[in-house]
């Protein structure tokens, strides 16, 4: 189990962080979303590093709470006019995944 948590993690922060938006002039459309989206980063890392180290309901609930702000704020970067066909369909389909597997976690 614990070792899903980490591999939907690294797989849905490296899908979701490879498609960015090059123009900067939309609101959720920027080519610095590393930047943007490190806090949430360290904490998803830091959320799932606790979990995994003692798993406790405590430990899982914090790390769905991050990883739903992670999603959350990933959000916004779907608007991107830069973002579009395939790129853009398979970006949804990689936030849509994420949400569920997040969805699907139980603690």
């Amino acid at each position: 189990m614990i070792k899903q948590i980490f591999l939907i993690s690294f797989l849905t922060i490296v899908v979701l962080g490879s498609w960015g938006c090059k123009k900067s002039s939309t609101p959720g459309c920027s080519a610095a979303w590393a930047s943007e989206l490190s806090s949430q980063v360290t904490a998803v890392s830091n959320a799932a590093q606790a979990y995994a180290a003692n798993p406790t309901q405590e430990n899982c609930l914090a790390y769905k709470a991050a990883f739903q702000a992670y999603i959350d704020a990933l959000k916004p970067y779907g608007n991107c006019a830069a973002l579009t066909g395939q790129d853009k369909d398979a970006w949804q389909a990689a936030l849509d995944n994420a949400q569920q597997s997040l969805d699907n976690l139980d603690c």
